[in-house]
């Protein structure tokens, strides 16, 4: 099993120092700086920097495509509270989104222990400023061979599965991403129904795109701003 072990601690409202290692002897520390003062910012610090790690750094080999396979070992037990849904800190649930879509079932372990992470004057420490904006709209982004990078939120991934006809996949996220990576997809054509609604409520289309595989019928309508897209609904249309 794959393993990230990270350890978080607190320098202020809106800093802390975020340890990881994977193995015993590849690791770091990042200074985590937020745009916002909270008196969790450790925790919501150590659960950004996952993240990072994670799918911008890759340091386990490979951007992970779900949780199945992998470990975290955290110094807060909130964070696993917070993968389950059973923890008390409502305010923190939007920072960890990422542990019940992209991340489900992912094996979470509580540590305090700091065996084999790096020591604070033995490794130069990478900052690493939080967005609270990218934080509190749950947003994921992925690199696709047809649109290029497309940002995903908890929302658009909610939507996907309450219009699949084949009932619940095991693995929501991972099953939308499979279809959003497929290298066939290509543009399709908005009908009037569609676009007048999008009009309505966007006041423009030129933005608007409409994305399909040429032998399914689903359809994915995503807003373009510049070399992203960010998905905002899906639909079968037969």
């Amino acid at each position: 099993m794959m393993t990230l072990t990270t350890f978080s601690e607190k320098q202020s409202d809106s800093q802390a120092h975020v340890y990881w290692r994977v193995g015993t002897k590849r690791g770091g520390v990042l200074d985590v700086t937020l745009d916002f003062e909270h008196s969790d910012s450790a925790l919501i610090a150590e659960l950004y920097a996952i993240q990072h790690l994670l799918f911008v750094e890759l340091v386990l080999g490979r951007e992970p495509g779900s949780g199945n396979g992998y470990r975290l070992t955290v110094s807060k037990g909130a964070i696993k509270k917070l993968a389950l849904g059973r923890s008390d800190k409502k305010y923190v649930y939007k920072y960890s989104s990422f542990l019940q879509n992209r991340m489900a079932g992912v094996t979470i372990e509580v540590s305090q222990s700091k065996d084999f992470l790096p020591v604070l004057d033995d490794v130069p420490i990478v900052e690493l400023a939080v967005d609270s904006r990218d934080l509190s709209c749950e947003l994921q982004t992925i690199s696709t061979p047809a649109m290029g990078k497309v940002k995903i939120t908890k929302h658009a991934v909610e939507q996907y599965v309450s219009r699949l006809c084949s009932g619940k996949p095991k693995n929501p996220w991972l099953s939308l991403v499979k279809r959003l990576q497929h290298p066939k997809l290509c543009r399709s054509i908005l009908t009037d129904k569609v676009r007048q609604h999008k009009v309505r409520k966007y006041g423009t289309t030129d933005n608007i795109e409409e994305w399909r595989h040429p032998d399914d019928e689903f359809r994915f309508l995503v807003l373009k701003n510049g070399d992203t897209r960010t998905l905002v609904t899906s639909y079968p249309r037969c």
